[in-house]
């Protein structure tokens, strides 16, 4: 009977190099697999992000009603958009007052670059003792991290351009955000244009709110009395 031949130490050695390449090979196909779904993973939870902003400014422009404003209040390094009276209200509507919603961008907790931040404040008011308005409630809300710049513009049909400052009592035609974001070694852009119903028509006309029939930030005269429907938030100075 013949001995079974055994294997020599270059084939074992041999055998275990191949098998050494043959797993490095499927390890890295899993890690390039892994960092490939986070990438995907993290555009698309940037994209929706983007989408929700997005959709919160779409909303918040076509519900403004007549008599809310519109504002962009100067701070350091920009402006800030600054709406008066908006329907979004995260507070119980149950207080008579102001309600004021701020589109902030501030430096990060962390240090670490810039964030969205929606800042929205309640003022009230007693009616009924006649104090006059008080401090309110204040609640803030991460929208948005990895904010490189963020920049807020206004059309304004009577002067026919784009106005980066509005402190005006009417609110403008239509606001328009360009956001920039970075994305590891990326900067990414996204521009969105937001119509205003209520806002300043194509040829500048001031709408007339239709329960009052009075044009906001217009004065009108009825029976030698003066009625003034402009309203002035927070920050912003009504211009003359």
């Amino acid at each position: 009977m013949k001995a079974s031949r055994s294997f020599t130490l270059i084939e074992v050695t041999l055998g275990m190099a191949i098998l050494i390449l043959i797993f490095g090979v499927i390890f890295q196909l899993v890690q390039f697999s892994v960092l490939g779904a986070n990438a995907a993973g993290q555009y698309s939870l940037r994209n929706r992000e983007v989408s929700g902003l997005f959709a919160l400014l779409r909303q918040l422009c076509l519900d403004l009603p007549p008599k809310s404003q519109l504002g962009l209040a100067s701070r350091a390094g920009g402006y800030d958009l600054v709406l008066t009276n908006a329907p979004l209200a995260i507070l119980p509507d149950s207080y008579e007052g102001l309600k004021v919603i701020e589109l902030r961008v501030e430096k990060s907790p962390t240090g670490d670059g810039r964030v969205l931040n929606l800042v929205e404040r309640f003022e009230f008011t007693n009616a009924s003792t006649g104090r006059g308005r008080g401090p309110g409630e204040t609640n803030r809300f991460l929208l948005m991290q990895d904010i490189q710049n963020l920049k807020w513009s206004v059309w304004d049909p009577r002067a026919q351009q784009e106005l980066g400052e509005w402190t005006q009592p009417v609110k403008p035609s239509y606001l328009k955000m360009e956001l920039v974001r970075r994305d590891g070694n990326r900067l990414l852009t996204n521009v969105g244009v937001f119509w205003i119903p209520t806002g300043l028509s194509p040829s500048g006309q001031v709408p007339v709110d239709p329960l009052t029939l009075i044009q906001p930030g217009v004065s009108s005269t009825n029976g030698g009395s003066s009625n003034s429907t402009t309203i002035s938030a927070p920050g912003v100075v009504p211009s003359r």
